[in-house]
């Protein structure tokens, strides 16, 4: 049958469920991770790579960009990841005005 708009979605994976190879990718990473001295092992290195340490937390802190109708840039940076315990709202946002005065 073909496409039809306007039809609502029948059938296939549930929103949110994950895709099993990133899962047992996942689990993989854990395993490695364990075998090589779990967070001990990660706090040492860190402590001699400051810099890629840095560079890797940076990138797993979510953020959301959004331009206001005022040419302002809003950057919030949210704490409500999974991992971390739910919280009253975002730990910071930063204002950015692309205004040229």
């Amino acid at each position: 049958m073909p496409f039809q708009s306007g039809k609502p979605k029948t059938g296939g994976r549930q929103p949110g469920t994950p895709n099993q190879l990133t899962g047992a990718f996942r689990e993989a990473v854990l395993h490695v991770y364990k075998g090589l001295g779990g967070h001990a092992a990660f706090l040492e290195w860190a402590r001699e790579n400051p810099t890629e340490y840095y560079r890797i937390a940076a990138r797993l802190i979510p953020v959301e960009l959004r331009q206001e109708e005022d040419r302002t840039i809003r950057v919030i940076i949210d704490d409500r990841s999974p991992i971390n315990s739910p919280s009253k709202g975002p730990i910071m946002v930063v204002d950015h005005s692309t205004r040229e005065d």
